[in-house]
């Protein structure tokens, strides 16, 4: 065969190895191939290969083709089976250099018979690419691995003797099972996972909505504060706006009607105060109770919020109390008022504190 230079060719890497039992044999030192040397060189040239190093327990050559190199491994393999042989086939581009291959693919197929099983031949992707289908048909693969100095991983195909391959061939379909399902597990797992979120966020969505309901649904005093006019600077409760009034929920709670706060100003004062006047609503009672004056400091000092132009009071503690206690008094003492006859005493009740 003429030397080429910056070639594609089909390398061979051989090994010989002590027994077929062991995957991972030493190359045995006291079998000497090169006393087949000639019988090999021949062997080899029948595929159109060339012999270029035979030593102790090793043989290195390169064909042409791939499926030249193919056929020539396994007919190595059925004539010198007494040898246990291992034999790594990779195509790649080589320099010819003084009848020497000089390439990083021939480092590659050296590292190949060390995954070749004894008896057997690893193949490299690029040899694997290049056999025809039926070919393909009676390799196995060995998946992806890591070879010596080599940074990648790297898929590995693997003609293995008879016997053998009906052996691996079922431990791989094993193994694809048992892969397959536990990605089918893995799947069914996050459905499953995904299925449980939704579940606790639609009931903590139920339960944020019952709660809010049943909050909406407890006895609380609407609060109205109507516009403040002509009133000193110095009172903080002075709200300029004309004949508006704005709802907002006191802090008034836990009566056993629902009620209506009024807060009206006294104008006849320079001094704000404001009176409060409780609605009830509930059955069929519709009265009025005038409870008291109160000083707007005691609703000042809870705050107030600023809120699309309307000032929003909020009702201290001790407010809420005194409030609620004088609906008490006055239901003891006045069941039935109706709002016609407290508006006429409203001039009575009225008491600065």
């Amino acid at each position: 065969m003429p030397e080429m230079h910056g070639s594609v060719v089909t390398i061979m890497f051989v090994q010989v190895t002590e027994t077929a039992e062991n995957e991972r044999e030493i190359p045995v030192v006291s079998c000497r191939l090169e006393e087949h040397q000639r019988f090999l060189r021949d062997h080899l040239k029948y595929f159109h290969g060339k012999l270029l190093e035979i030593r102790i327990g090793e043989l290195y050559a390169y064909f042409p083709d791939a499926t030249l190199a193919f056929n020539a491994a396994i007919s190595l393999q059925q004539i010198m089976s007494q040898f246990n042989l291992r034999i790594g086939l990779h195509a790649g581009e080589v320099l010819f250099r003084q009848g020497r291959l000089q390439s990083a693919d021939v480092n590659l197929a050296s590292r190949l018979p060390y995954y070749a099983r004894a008896g057997g031949i690893c193949l490299s992707r690029t040899v694997y690419q290049y056999l025809n289908a039926s070919e393909r048909q009676r390799l196995v693969t060995l998946g992806t691995h890591y070879l010596k100095n080599f940074d990648t991983r790297m898929s590995l195909y693997a003609y293995l003797p008879d016997g053998q391959a009906s052996r691996s061939r079922g431990r791989e379909m094993r193994r694809q099972f048992f892969a397959s399902l536990n990605r089918y597990w893995q799947k069914r797992s996050a459905r499953y996972t995904l299925l449980v979120s939704l579940t606790g966020l639609i009931a903590v969505f139920i339960w944020a909505q019952n709660m809010i309901s049943s909050t909406q649904a407890r006895d609380v005093i609407n609060l109205y504060v109507p516009a403040f006019v002509n009133q000193a600077q110095d009172n903080e409760s002075v709200v300029h706006l004309e004949g508006i009034e704005m709802a907002v929920r006191s802090r008034l709670s836990g009566a056993h009607d629902v009620f209506d706060l009024v807060l009206m100003s006294d104008r006849s004062h320079a001094r704000t105060k404001l009176l409060v006047k409780l609605h009830q609503a509930s059955g069929n009672i519709n009265a009025e109770y005038i409870i008291s004056s109160l000083p707007t400091g005691l609703i000042l000092a809870s705050g107030r919020v600023e809120q699309g132009g309307s000032s929003i009071f909020h009702l201290q503690d001790s407010l809420s109390n005194h409030v609620l206690q004088d609906l008490e008094k006055l239901k003891m003492t006045n069941p039935s008022l109706a709002s016609e006859t407290a508006r006429t005493k409203l001039d009575g009740i009225l008491v600065d504190r």
